[in-house]
């Protein structure tokens, strides 16, 4: 574990990339990423927290300094204020640290012997990092950049998503700003670009090395959740508070198909693995019964009657190598379902012992080479509890993670043990 903490504090300028293994560095060019080879010349970042129209500004500054909103409101972003963030030299935004690299050959040797050598490694034992220059109000999301997870972005009620280097200046990189709190954040399949919604009636595709906004999407109502269809790159689904769901087509900007029929605001939505069919989550509950809470959509609404209890659900998950999804309700517990008609509820396994109570508190499965042999959940007291999903025991909880709800938390896509969380106290939290 020591020596993990000294790569996240230390990361040499010259590290050689010609020792990755071939399969990684394979994947890293399929991928489109760049890899700093040759550091000869400083290269810094501008951040910049405007619209297109006013990205030419940016240009016009100091190399070295950087321009941040200090936000007072979801609306006012206030005054600008310059602060310096500088990236190691002779890198860009999405350049893959070579850690990483190294560690996509551990966990495929770890997939391809079938063996756990490193037993429960996959659960994180300390913090490790805070992200400085924390967003002044809660964060709703969190998510990792694409394949390798090279960059995390954040979402916030203060109305700005922030990109952070984790792994190399630990500073945020990037912000956009939107006009309102942004509810959610997905990015797309290369990672080189992001979805973002929020209270503004609009879903922005913002470009990460450039910082402009490429594409602009409007809705008659507020976004509260977004996902890319996995099998059409260009395809994305959002989800609104009122209006039900709407599928856009971002290159002829244009809708391709409104679901109106819909019950109360989309909490959260999922494809399923064949990208054939949609699952959505609401806080429609009526008649001491949640009915229309869990719905299955093809062209319409296929079935509304999974899940029955007199909660609503908060987030859904799919299990990456198993038949089955879960969902987070309000009861206090994490509801587990088969993937396949009738879509019946587990009455006899569930995860309990975290608290929900009302707020929007997300989980996750761990990533290869644990493939879903975890989940990972939030909490409204602050917590972070980690479940076995064999047993749907709790293997262990961090009291006090956050102080106040616990809202999103997941797992690095490469990293094992490497687990972010974020919360309603502003704060973004790296344990490993």
């Amino acid at each position: 574990m020591e020596n993990i903490i000294n790569e996240y504090e230390t990361e040499s300028e010259e590290e050689n990339i010609e020792n990755a293994s071939d399969d990684a560095l394979k994947l890293n060019r399929l991928s489109g990423y760049t890899i700093a080879n040759n550091i000869t010349q400083p290269n810094s970042v501008a951040v910049s927290s405007h619209y297109v129209s006013q990205i030419s500004k940016v240009e016009d500054q100091p190399q070295n300094t950087t321009l941040v909103p200090s936000t007072s409101s979801f609306f006012n972003l206030g005054e600008k204020k310059e602060t310096e963030i500088m990236l190691p030299p002779g890198t860009k935004i999405l350049d893959v640290p070579s850690r990483i690299l190294s560690a996509i050959k551990d966990n495929r040797e770890i997939t391809a012997n079938k063996h756990d050598r490193f037993n429960n490694s996959a659960i994180p034992k300390r913090q490790l990092i805070t992200l400085s220059k924390e967003h002044i109000k809660g964060v709703n999301a969190i998510k990792w950049c694409g394949e390798f997870g090279q960059v995390l972005a954040s979402a916030s009620m203060d109305g700005t998503v922030r990109i952070w280097d984790v792994f190399r200046s630990k500073e945020c990189v990037r912000v956009i700003s939107h006009d309102g709190a942004v509810k959610d954040i997905q990015w797309n399949s290369e990672g080189k670009t992001i979805l973002s919604c929020g209270y503004e009636k609009l879903v922005k595709l913002t470009d990460l090395e450039t910082g402009t906004t490429i594409q602009s999407f409007s809705h008659p109502q507020f976004v509260t959740s977004l996902r890319f269809n996995p099998s059409q790159s260009n395809v994305f689904v959002a989800g609104m508070t009122k209006d039900g769901l709407i599928s856009w087509d971002m290159r002829a900007n244009k809708i391709i198909k409104e679901f109106r029929k819909f019950w109360g605001s989309v909490n959260d939505l999922e494809f399923f693995p064949d990208s054939s069919q949609l699952l959505t989550c609401s806080d429609y509950v009526v008649r001491n019964s949640a009915d229309k809470n869990i719905v299955v959509w093809d062209a319409t609404a296929v079935s509304n009657q999974i899940y029955q209890e007199a909660f609503s659900c908060t987030a859904l998950r799919i299990h990456p190598a198993q038949k089955h999804f879960v969902a987070q309700s309000n009861a206090n517990y994490i509801a587990i379902f088969r993937l396949e008609s009738p879509w019946r509820l587990d009455k006899r396994k569930r995860f309990e012992g975290h608290l929900v109570n009302g707020h929007p508190i997300r989980c996750n499965f761990s990533p290869e080479p644990d493939n879903g042999r975890y989940l990972i959940s939030g909490d409204s007291n602050g917590a972070i509890f980690f479940y076995d999903w064999s047993t749907s025991k709790i293997v262990k909880s961090i009291e006090n993670a956050h102080q106040g709800p616990c809202t999103d938390v997941s797992w690095h896509p490469v990293l094992r043990g490497t687990v972010v969380s974020c919360g309603w106290d502003g704060r973004v939290l790296i344990w490993g």
